[in-house]
């Protein structure tokens, strides 16, 4: 396993069930690219709450969406956390829901809706059109006086509805619910309240699929390119007895070896990262160690790199990488290299 040097190296290897969908692959290389470790539902009038960006860059229907965002949590690749409250229909699971306000007494849909306004000093309440001259200047319909500020002149109390059908006044109407998509009319009480949920990336998984895909399998496939038989993680019993461990460990037609080790860091790669590597190198004596650095190293670990033989690469992504890495593997080389 590659070592990143901002999180402890999982337990458990992610990037073998990414890679065995073509679909996670895609999701995980989008994720990468966009910087992104949290996908948020969004509302599509057609099919509900859908999952853009995984719609887009997978190309695949808003219900194969819902069945792979399950596999990711089943697969631990992801958790799931409550977004938004959605109201489906009974019937059919629709979440095309329509809401209808009605008149309690005679049942129609034609209301007129106002704000109850109070004059505060001398008490008089109204709906607002009663308080407007023709002008539209809030006017106290008791008292004449001016209304200019909320809060002080003024209040509003609450909403006053008035049925256009039959005249007659409330202060609450009747609630319906219709479904769009199958037309039949619910009440409060049938209607079906769920959730619909963020998913949320494993951020190990993550950094392990970014690592392991954009890192080390291009390496692998130049090396492999090249005639090399590959290892990736590989082993080399040392001298002591004891095995190390090397991130990528070829073998050309000679029996030639080429160690490589690959560090990620936020911050410039340090002495410890060539210290570690130089212990494995000296007892296991691969013919070239290689140490390549995401972004940059510190130059003071540069220097004893060179004193120890290690061979650096740095840059900001692997194609920095993989052009000096071909030089180096076609070469004697044993000193650092500048990409």
């Amino acid at each position: 396993m590659v070592k990143s040097l901002s999180s402890p190296i999982p337990a458990v290897s992610y990037y073998s069930v990414i890679a065995s969908d073509p679909k996670l692959v895609s999701l995980f290389e989008y994720l990468v690219k966009e910087a992104k470790d949290v996908l948020l539902p969004v509302f599509d009038p057609r099919h509900g709450y859908i999952y853009a960006d995984i719609i887009k860059c997978c190309n695949i229907s808003p219900y194969e969406s819902l069945e792979l965002i399950n596999k990711i949590v089943s697969l631990g690749l992801g958790t799931k956390e409550y977004h938004d409250q959605v109201l489906r229909c009974p019937y059919c699971g629709s979440e095309q829901i329509r809401v209808y306000f009605h008149c309690p007494f005679c049942n129609s849909t034609q209301l007129y809706k106002e704000l109850l306004l109070e004059h505060i000093r001398d008490g008089v309440i109204g709906p607002i059109s009663k308080f407007k001259d023709t002008s539209g200047t809030l006017v106290c319909p008791s008292c004449g006086s001016k209304l200019s500020i909320d809060g002080k002149d003024y209040r509003t109390v609450g909403v006053w509805y008035r049925c256009l059908t039959c005249y007659r006044q409330m202060d609450i109407p009747k609630i319906t619910y219709l479904c769009r998509e199958c037309g039949k009319e619910v009440t409060a009480h049938g209607l079906v309240i769920s959730s619909v949920g963020r998913l949320i990336i494993n951020k190990t998984a993550l950094e392990e699929f970014s690592r392991q895909h954009l890192a080390i399998k291009p390496i692998v496939n130049m090396l492999r390119d090249a005639g090399y038989i590959i290892n990736s993680p590989g082993s080399i019993l040392g001298k002591s007895g004891i095995s190390h461990s090397f991130d990528i460990l070829g073998t050309d037609k000679t029996g030639n070896t080429i160690a490589i080790d690959i560090a990620v860091s936020k911050v410039p790669i340090n002495e410890s990262a060539i210290m570690n590597l130089f212990v494995k190198m000296l007892d296991a004596s691969p013919t070239k160690t290689i140490l390549v650095c995401i972004p940059s190293i510190l130059e003071s670990a540069k220097k004893l790199a060179l004193l120890y033989g290690i061979i650096i690469l740095e840059g900001t992504s692997i194609s920095d990488i993989i052009t000096p890495l071909k030089s180096i593997i076609s070469s004697k080389m044993t000193t650092i290299a500048k990409s």
